[in-house]
């Protein structure tokens, strides 16, 4: 299971609240899998690629807004997530009758968010703090 510890926090709500709503979705996978319940994945990982989209769009924005210097970076590297989003789809898929694929789908989840999506944002916390407005809660 993930869980977001607070030195994975961007302290700026909306995008700490945009991952932690992505670890939820990757947990309950992780449960479905865990449960026998691998048939479940693939409606779970359409949500979770689809939340992951959003959530690039709304951080892009504040980027944007704030005039994040490695911008085309950020925006690059989100890019190239769709690759991955496409592969977790096909393990989903084949889950519920390959325990092999649920396995694997089961890594590259907590992968996929911890180290390509969360760890990555890491780089512009800073940059954040110091230019974006806080948001109220």
């Amino acid at each position: 299971m993930v869980e977001l510890t607070p030195s994975f926090m961007l302290e700026y709500e909306s995008l700490d609240r945009d991952h932690q709503h992505l670890a939820n979705i990757v947990n309950r996978i992780v449960q479905a899998i865990d449960d026998g319940e691998a048939e479940k994945c693939e409606d779970l990982v359409i949500d979770l690629v689809q939340s992951t989209k959003s959530h690039f769009a709304n951080e892009e924005a504040l980027l944007i807004k704030v005039g994040y210097p490695n911008l085309k970076k950020h925006q690059d590297h989100h890019k190239s997530l769709n690759t991955k989003m496409e592969h977790l789809l096909e393990f989903a898929k084949m889950a519920g009758e390959n325990q092999m694929a649920g396995d694997s789908l089961r890594k590259e989840l907590v992968f996929f968010l911890m180290d390509d999506v969360i760890t990555t944002d890491m780089e512009f916390k800073s940059f954040i703090e110091e230019k974006a407005k806080p948001e109220k809660a």
